[in-house]
Order: structure tokens, then sequence, then C-alpha cells
């Protein structure tokens, strides 16, 4: 099966995700010119989309969440056409497990009318880690890197062995199908302390769901926060915090509990 373009598709708040993606497109090896970089992280992201054709191998990137894709990542790639390409699917995740992600998104690459030929699932730092509770802290490192990059030539031969009237089966990857529920968690939210804020609006342009808005300081529409850290991450005074007890505890259980170092996994 020939292909024209590589065509990528990521959400990625925190980066880890735009870093493995870029990773494995450098592994499939294509003139950097016939490669599109779809980024849906922000609000505006509707704006420049190039939509895939027909002959493009679509390469699609997404966080996991409490062992799901997240829900903003999944509704936004839902919103784009796709053109029955042949699709690779990659959820990072923060050193605990990726449960039922890869299954999140074949189901809906699938929906959205791609042919899933392979699937990865690679490590990024935690979006909870911090200098105290270090979660998968500096991933993707340089082995993850390079495994990405051995993935990405992986999915080019296996690409390249297959006729465009190849009967595909489904792609068989761990976790439950169906789908469970997903899980519920206490509400909890991104906030600023005032005191230390210097008003530079950095977690405004970094919030992906436009959570983060300035009246008499940098304040945070609770409804739209995903948790996902971005501008805890961005803040170069430390002034965005999250003041929740249960995220405290989920960060020092997965500093504790999740501290072996786990390896990339491919479906191919």
């Amino acid at each position: 099966m020939k292909f024209k373009r590589v065509n990528l598709f990521y959400y990625s708040p925190t980066h880890t995700t735009q870093k493995i993606i870029n990773e494995i497109a450098i592994g499939i090896g294509i003139d950097p010119l016939k490669q599109i970089e779809n980024n849906l992280t922000y609000p505006e992201y509707a704006d420049s989309i190039i939509e895939a054709e027909p002959d493009d191998l679509v390469v699609i990137g997404a966080p996991v969440y409490a062992g799901r894709i997240a829900i903003e990542a999944l509704q936004r790639l839902s919103k784009i056409r796709f053109a029955g390409n042949p699709a690779v699917l990659v959820a990072v995740y923060g050193n605990r497990h990726y449960d039922d992600a890869l299954i999140d998104l074949r189901e809906m690459a699938c929906a959205a009318g791609l042919r899933p030929v392979a699937a990865a699932a690679f490590i990024g730092e935690h979006s909870y880690s911090t200098r105290d509770f270090p979660v998968a802290k500096g991933r993707p490192d340089a082995e993850d890197k390079q495994a990405a990059r051995e993935f990405g030539r992986k999915v080019y031969e296996k690409v390249q062995s297959l006729s465009t009237k190849t009967e595909l089966p489904a792609l068989a990857l761990p976790g439950a199908f169906p789908l469970p529920e997903r899980r519920v968690l206490p509400e909890a939210f991104a906030e600023t302390i005032f005191e230390k804020c210097i008003e530079c609006g950095r977690c405004e342009i970094v919030c992906p769901t436009g959570a983060v808005f300035f009246k008499k300081g940098y304040q945070t529409d609770v409804s739209k926060c995903t948790l996902c850290c971005a501008c805890l991450k961005e803040c170069p005074r430390k002034a965005r915090v999250i003041n929740s007890e249960h995220v405290q505890n989920i960060r020092e259980a997965l500093a504790t509990k999740c501290n072996v170092r786990r390896l990339p996994e491919i479906f191919i």
C-alpha cells in the first residue's frame, strides 16, 4: 500500500505525546515536506486542520487520563473527516498503565472510517509529576524516542507490504471491550496563588480547553478544567496549583508505586 504523505493528528497539553508522534514520523522516514502536523491541543485547532487525503498514512496520538483517552482528544478527533486511510494509534501514559486507552482509540478510528494497522503505548512524564513526587520524570527520554523511531520503521514496512484491497482484520489490542464506563473522579481543578502570579498570561495561552481567563487575576472555569496540568508545567512562578487532597494522594501513590520503569508496547 503506497502512501504519499504522513498526516499526524495529536492532542498534547504537556507536549509528551507530540514528542513521541514526531519521533514515530522520523522512523517512518518520509520526506519532511510530505509530513502534515495537526496539533489539536488548543481551542482554535479547527482553524488550521489539514484533513487527510486518500493517499495519506494517518498517525493519531493522545494522552491517557485514568486509563482512557482524554475525552477532549476523542471529541476533537471525531470531528475530523478521514478518507478510509490506514491509521497508526498511539496512547501516551504516565507509567501506571494505559488500561483501555488503545481500545478507545481503535473504536474512534473505526467509527471515523480509518483502517487501524498498528498501535502503541508509550510513556511520558505524568502530568501530576512534581519535583517532590516524580513520576516518569523526563520521559520520553532518548531510549523512548529510539523505540518510537523503530516503531515508525516497522509501521512503514507493514504498510508497504499491504495491498489497497487488503481486508484488514480488527486490530487486536489489550483492554476491556465493550468499553466500561469511565471512572468518576472527585471534582478538582487548577487555580492561581495570586501572591505568586506575575500575570504573564502563560496559563491562559497553554490551556487546551479555554478554562483559564483573566478577571482580577487569572481564574479557572471549573467546568472546563481537565486537570491536564499544562498551566502548572508552564507557569514560571509555580503560581498555578491543584489544591485537592484526592489529587495529592494520587500523586504520592504514583510516585511510590509506579516508580519501576515501564517500556513501550507495540501492536503491529
